[in-house]
C-alpha cells in the first residue's frame, strides 16, 4: 500500500526531496552557553530545565547547578523552568565559535520554598499560557502562528472546580460543549461543526487521533488545546470535524518529587477523589514516573442518572542517552451511567419552546438500573532523539480502544403535546479500535539568509469497528405523559422481556480502514516581523471490505393498523473496499506591525472527509438513470481566515480576534431513498474574540465571544437554505478572579463568571426552539503551598435551562474542594 502511494505521487515526493536535501546538508557555526542556576539560599537548583525560547535548543542543570549547551549565532531568551513552570528568563546574545558565560542565575526563593515560586509564577496572567509546540507541531510562538487557538490548563480547571470535560472547556471562546448525541461527555462544536456521532471525530491525544465516541476525562490532562479551523494538513483526515481539533495533552513526568491529592464533594451526591504523584525512579533522575488515579460517584440532579467512574494513568520517561528520551504512557477509564439520547420528533409539539412545554426538569426518562459500562483504553509510546543541533526525531505510537457492551440507549420520541414514547436501542457489542504510528522530523535551517523551521512527517493509521445490535433499532418500551406525577421505572429485566417479544434478532456491521500520509510544514522568517507558512499533506485512504448482516423483520403495523414498514428477509452484504488519494494544503501569513506585541494573520486551511462507497445514479443529472455503487471523491472543507493577535504590556494583555469563512463542497445529497449524488454544499462563517488580561497583580480575567452564521447551500429539500439545527448564533463567556499575594491574607482568592448561549432550533421541520440562557458561577478559595481549600457555586440564579440538544441542565450546585500538595 505504501509503495502504491509513493509511486503514484512521484512528483510530490521528488519536490519534497529537492526541498529536504539542501536543508540536511547545511551546517552552521555554533556558539556555546555555559552558566549556573542557584536558589537564593545558595543551593544549586539541580534538574531544572534550560531552553532557548522558540527553539529546540536546551539543557538540564546538573547536581552542581551547572549547565552548558550550544546554539547558532543570534539573540535569544533563555528560560529556566522547574516542575513544568517557568521560574526565570534572561536575554542572551550567542556569537558563533565563542563561549558565552551567563552570570549566575539566582532564583529568588529558598530551595525548600520553590513550590511557592511556582505558585507565584502562575499568577502572572495564568490564563494566557498559549505557548506550545503541539499546535503547529514545531516550536512556534502564538505571535508567529497564523491560526487562532485556545489553551485550557490544569491550573485553570482547578480554579473553576471543573469535575468533568464539559465544565473544563466551558470558557473556550466560541465553543459549544455538551454531553454529545451519544451521551459520551465530550460533544464539542467548533465553528458550527460538531464531533457528535461516530465518524465526526475532532479529538486527538498528544497529537494522535482517537475516536470522539471514546469518553474523555480530565484527571490525567495537563492541558487541552483547542485549535480552530479545518486542520487535516497537520492532523489528518481522521480528524474530520471542520471546525477544529481538540488536543488532549496528558500529564508527563518531570525531575522532582511532587504530589497532590484532591477531594471534591457537594450537591447531588458528588464525591470525586483524584491523586497525582510524580517521582524520579532512580538517583540520577534518568528514569521518571507520574501516576494519576480517579474515583468518582455522582447521583445526578434528576431522580435517576447516577454516574460512577474509575480511572488510572501512568507515564514513564527514560533518558536512554544524552540525546535520546523514551516515554511510555497508558490510561484506562471506566464509567457507568444510564444513557439518554436527545428528544426526537419535536415537530409533533404545538409549543414554541421547552419553557412552554413544561416537561419535568428534575425527572429522568431512564433509570439507574439500565446503566451502561463504558471503558476507554489508551496505550502510547514515544522515542525522541536529537539528531544534531538542528534536527530532532520523534517517533510516536498510540493504541486507542473504546466501546460499549450490553448498552441500553433510552430514546424519547414526542407523540403529541402530552405523550412521549420511551423507546430503547441496544448495542450488544460496540467496539472501536485506533492504532497510529507517526514519525516526525523537526529542524531549523537557513537559505539565502532566511531562517526556517520545518516539520517533515509520515504516519499510518489502522481503524476497525464492530457493531452488534438489536433489530429493530428502536423498540417501544412504553408511553408516558409529561403531566403524570410518576413514571413507571425502567428495569433491565423488563427491557429484556420486551426485547424477547419485539426483537427480530441481532444485526452486525464490521468495517475497517487504513491511512498512510506524508506531510510537511515550513515557516520562513522573511524578516523578524514577517512569517510565511507553507504546509501540505498527501493522504492515501484505503477502505476495507464492509460487511453487514440483518436478521430481517416481519411486517410492522401502526396503531391504526396501517403498514408502517414492510417485511424484510434476512440479508448479508459485503461492499468491496476502495481507495482515495488526496492532497490537503495550508498557507499562513503573519505580519507584526509591533514586534512580538501586535500580529496580523491570514490563512487558507483545508480538511477533508473520506467518503465510503454507496448507491448513486449512473447519470447524476437524471433521476431515472440506473442505480449503481458509486466510489465518491473526498468531501472538502476550505477556510479563509483573517485576524489579529495582541500580546501587550509585557504579557498582561493577550487577545485574538478572527473572522472566518468555511465552505464545504462535494457533500453527499440524498435524491431518492438511500440513493445519493455528490453536489451538496454548506457554509459557515463568523467571528471570534478571545481576551485574556491581568489588569493588576493577582487579578486575572477572560472574555470570549463567538458569532456564527451557517446554512445549507445545497442539500435535501427539508434543509435547503436553512440554518443547522442545534446551532446558536451567539455564545459568550466571562471569568475573572483575584488572589491576594501578600500579607496575612496571602493565598485568599475569589472568582466569578458567566456563560451565555442564544436560542437554537431543535429540528429543521419545525419552529420548536431551545431557549437562550445565561448562567452565573462564583468561587472562593484559600491556596497555600501545602494545601488548597475551595468553594464553587454553579448556576447561582438556579436557572432552568437546556443544552443545545434539549437535555435538562443542572440547577444550583455547591461544591467544596480540598487539596493536599507535597
Amino acid at each position: 500500500m505504501l509503495y502504491k502511494l509513493l509511486t503514484s505521487s512521484r512528483f510530490f515526493i521528488a519536490n519534497v526531496l529537492l526541498f529536504i536535501i539542501p536543508i540536511v546538508g547545511l551546517a552552521q557555526n555554533r556558539g556555546k552557553i555555559v552558566g549556573e542556576v542557584y536558589t537564593v539560599d545558595g543551593k544549586p537548583l539541580a534538574y531544572a530545565s534550560i531552553k532557548l525560547k522558540g527553539t529546540n535548543y536546551g539543557a538540564r542543570v546538573d547536581e552542581n547547578g551547572h549547565f552548558d549547551m550550544q546554539a547558532p549565532d543570534g539573540q535569544y531568551v533563555l528560560i529556566v523552568s522547574f516542575a513544568n513552570y517557568t521560574i526565570a528568563e534572561q536575554s542572551v546574545q550567542v556569537k558563533a565559535t565563542e563561549v558565552l558565560k551567563v552570570p549566575r542565575i539566582i532564583v529568588q526563593s529558598a530551595s525548600n520554598q520553590l513550590r511557592e515560586v511556582v505558585v507565584s509564577d502562575i499568577q502572572k496572567n495564568k490564563f494566557a499560557r498559549r505557548e506550545t509546540d503541539d499546535i503547529a507541531r514545531m516550536p512556534l510562538s502564538n505571535m508567529e502562528n497564523p491560526q487562532a487557538y485556545s489553551v485550557v490548563t490544569k491550573d485553570f480547571m482547578q480554579e473553576i472546580a471543573a469535575t468533568d470535560y464539559i465544565s473544563a472547556l466551558s470558557q473556550v471562546p466560541g465553543a459549544i460543549v455538551t454531553n454529545g448525541v451519544n451521551d459520551n461527555g465530550n460533544g464539542i462544536s467548533l465553528r458550527e461543526f460538531s464531533n457528535s456521532g461516530t465518524g465526526n471525530s475532532n479529538m486527538v491525544r498528544n497529537g494522535l487521533p482517537i475516536d470522539s465516541r471514546a469518553v474523555s476525562e480530565i484527571f490525567n490532562l495537563e492541558k487541552v488545546e483547542v485549535i480552530k479551523g479545518p486542520s487535516a494538513t497537520l492532523f489528518g483526515a481522521q480528524v474530520a470535524s471542520y471546525g477544529g481539533v481538540i488536543n488532549n495533552v496528558t500529564k508527563r513526568p518531570f525531575e522532582s518529587f511532587r504530589g497532590e491529592v484532591n477531594y471534591t464533594t457537594g450537591s447531588f451526591g458528588m464525591n470525586r477523589l483524584t491523586a497525582d504523584i510524580n517521582a524520579p525512579l532512580n538517583e540520577d533522575r534518568t528514569a521518571l514516573g507520574r501516576f494519576n488515579i480517579l474515583g468518582m460517584t455522582n447521583d445526578g440532579f434528576q431522580n435517576e442518572g447516577k454516574v460512577t467512574a474509575m480511572g488510572f494513568a501512568t507515564s514513564l520517561a527514560f533518558k536512554a542517552g544524552e540525546k535520546t528520551t523514551v516515554r511510555f504512557d497508558a490510561d484506562v477509564y471506566n464509567t457507568s451511567k444510564p444513557l439518554v439520547a436527545l428528544l426526537r420528533n419535536t415537530y409533533n409539539l404545538s409549543f414554541k419552546d421547552f419553557k412552554e412545554y413544561g416537561m419535568p426538569h428534575d425527572r429522568s426518562l431512564t433509570s439507574n438500573d439500565v446503566a451502561t459500562n463504558r471503558t476507554t483504553i489508551n496505550i502510547g509510546a514515544e522515542i525522541e532523539h536529537r539528531l544534531s543541533e538542528n534536527w530532532t526525531s520523534r517517533t510516536s505510537y498510540l493504541y486507542n480502544n473504546s466501546g460499549d457492551q450490553g448498552s441500553v440507549f433510552m430514546v424519547p420520541m414526542v407523540v403529541d403535546d402530552e405523550r412521549i414514547e420511551r423507546r430503547y436501542r441496544i448495542f450488544d457489542d460496540y467496539n472501536l479500535n485506533f492504532s497510529v504510528i507517526q514519525q516526525n522530523f523537526n529542524g531549523t535551517y537557513t537559505v539565502g539568509g532566511l531562517e526556517n523551521k520545518v516539520l517533515l512527517g509520515l504516519d499510518a493509521t489502522m481503524y476497525t469497528d464492530k457493531n452488534l445490535y438489536m433489530v429493530p433499532y428502536f423498540a417501544i418500551y412504553d408511553t408516558v405523559s409529561v403531566k403524570d406525577p410518576f413514571w413507571k421505572p425502567l428495569t433491565r429485566s423488563e427491557i429484556e422481556n420486551s426485547r424477547g417479544e419485539r426483537s427480530f434478532g441481532d444485526g452486525v456491521d464490521n468495517s475497517k480502514y487504513s491511512v498512510v500520509s506524508a506531510y510537511f510544514s515550513n515557516v520562513t522568517n522573511i524578516s523578524d516581523r514577517l512569517f510565511v507558512m507553507l504546509s501540505g499533506r498527501l493522504n492515501r485512504f484505503q477502505q476495507g471490505n464492509r460487511t453487514s448482516y440483518s436478521p430481517g423483520q416481519p411486517i410492522v403495523l401502526n396503531e391504526q393498523g396501517d403498514i408502517e414498514q414492510n417485511a424484510q428477509e434476512p440479508s448479508y452484504s459485503e461492499l468491496e473496499g476502495s481507495s482515495q488519494v488526496n492532497f490537503s494544503p495550508k498557507i499562513g501569513l503573519v505580519f507584526q506591525p509591533i514586534k512580538d506585541q501586535v500580529a496580523v494573520f491570514a490563512n487558507y486551511m483545508n480538511a477533508f472527509t473520506n467518503v465510503a462507497a454507496s448507491q448513486g445514479l449512473s447519470d447524476p443529472g437524471n433521476l431515472d438513470s440506473d442505480v449503481i455503487t458509486k466510489r465518491w471523491k473526498p468531501e472538502q472543507a476550505n477556510q479563509f481566515e483573517v485576524g489579529a493577535k495582541f500580546d501587550l504590556f509585557n504579557g498582561l494583555l493577550s487577545s485574538t480576534l478572527s473572522f472566518y469563512d468555511i465552505r464545504v463542497k462535494d457533500r453527499l445529497r440524498e435524491v431518492i431513498d438511500f440513493v445519493y449524488t455528490q453536489d451538496g454544499a454548506f457554509s459557515s462563517k463568523g467571528l471570534e474574540v478571545d481576551i485574556i488580561a491581568n489588569p493588576a497583580r493577582g487579578w486575572n480575567l477572560m472574555v470570549g465571544y463567538g458569532y456564527n452564521d451557517n446554512k445549507f447551500v445545497k442539500s435535501e429539500a427539508y434543509s435547503q437554505g436553512l440554518r443547522e439545527a442545534w446551532s446558536p448564533k451567539h455564545v459568550a463567556n466571562f471569568w475573572t478572579s483575584y488572589k491576594f499575594l501578600d500579607n496575612v491574607v496571602k493565598g485568599l482568592g475569589f472568582g466569578a463568571g458567566m456563560n451565555y448561549t442564544s436560542s437554537a432550533l431543535m429540528d429543521f421541520e419545525d419552529d420548536f426552539t431551545i431557549p437562550s440562557y445565561t448562567v452565573f458561577h462564583a468561587t472562593a478559595f484559600y491556596d497555600q503551598p501545602k494545601y488548597r481549600v475551595g468553594l464553587k457555586l454553579n448556576n447561582i440564579g438556579n436557572l432552568q435551562y437546556w443544552d443545545v440538544f434539549g437535555r435538562p441542565q443542572k440547577p444550583f450546585e455547591c461544591l467544596a474542594n480540598l487539596s493536599f500538595k507535597f
